[in-house]
């Protein structure tokens, strides 16, 4: 009896060390496969997201790199005299051509429609549906040229819906100019922090630095006094409330020059396409050139 009861009890002893064997086994299998599953979901999530950054930075260097040749394209065709769409249109239809070869290296394709120019709205990105009120420029320190030309007076509005150039410092309103039709006629409404300080009516261009109004007629906007010595901001008010030609250059406070020149826009399209991805962009312009 003593003998069988030694044999159970090994037995038993015997099941129990299979158990804690198969238990230790199944939890390592657990951890194992734990350790798998997450790997590859990482794995994953890293191959994921390196697509997304791929698809991204793509479209970002196509947008930068085709802004920059219209940009070229327009300078290249007015360096001999008035603008040749002979020349801006060969010259982009050279851009898409090396543009396409340099993407197909790394499987993509690239498609870029519309060469066509158009007249730019005061917005944000030149076109009607823009951003009305923006800023141009900011942390300005003198403005050595400051010309605005309206291209059609119909496009301006009523004295209760002007259009507005304004220039702002820390403290508030240093110095505007008020654009609005008056018969056909540009009224001009100069003002400081707290009055009128000019009014003039023109047919289409300004020289505010230059003092001058419709090319040739002397005409005070008063603007260095009121600017003079003060850290700037050159903003614009109802931008879609306009058509013109504008041109902006002088120095920052930090001593680096700077330009804005906005005498048409355009609205180039470009496709990208690859087995993960299609991306259609479109990309107002401002020509011949942006803040610098």
């Amino acid at each position: 009896m003593r003998e069988l009861g030694r044999e159970t009890m090994k037995r038993f002893d015997d099941s129990a060390q299979l158990l804690i064997l198969a238990g230790f086994a199944v939890g390592v299998g657990i951890v194992v496969l734990t350790i798998m599953l997450n790997n590859v979901i990482y794995a994953s999530n890293i191959a994921s997201e390196s697509s997304i950054d791929t698809s991204r930075n793509d479209i970002e260097n196509a947008i930068s790199m085709t802004t920059e040749a219209y940009e070229d394209a327009y300078r290249s065709a007015t360096e001999a005299g008035p603008f040749n769409n002979t020349i801006f249109e060969q010259y982009l239809n050279g851009y898409e051509e090396m543009a396409a070869r340099n993407y197909a290296i790394a499987g993509l394709t690239f498609n870029l429609d519309n060469n066509t120019l158009h007249e730019a709205y005061m917005t944000k990105n030149g076109l009607f549906d823009g951003e009305d009120d923006w800023t141009i420029v900011r942390n300005v320190n003198t403005t050595d040229v400051f010309l605005f030309e309206v291209n059609d007076t119909s496009t301006l509005g009523n004295s209760s819906n002007s259009f507005m150039i304004t220039i702002t410092n820390s403290t508030g309103l240093l110095w505007s100019v008020e654009l609005y039709n008056s018969s056909g006629n540009i009224n001009i409404t100069v003002t400081d922090q707290s009055s009128v300080i000019e009014q003039h009516v023109a047919t289409s261009q300004i020289n505010v630095t230059g003092d001058m109004k419709d090319y040739t007629v002397p005409a005070s906007f008063q603007f260095d006094s009121h600017t003079s010595g003060n850290d700037y901001s050159i903003n614009i008010v109802n931008g879609s409330n306009v058509i013109a030609y504008c041109t902006l250059n002088g120095t920052l406070t930090t001593g680096e020059p700077f330009t804005f020149a906005r005498y048409f826009v355009a609205k180039p399209t470009i496709t990208m396409h690859s087995r993960e991805m299609s991306i259609t962009r479109e990309i107002p312009t401002s020509l011949p050139g942006r803040v610098s």
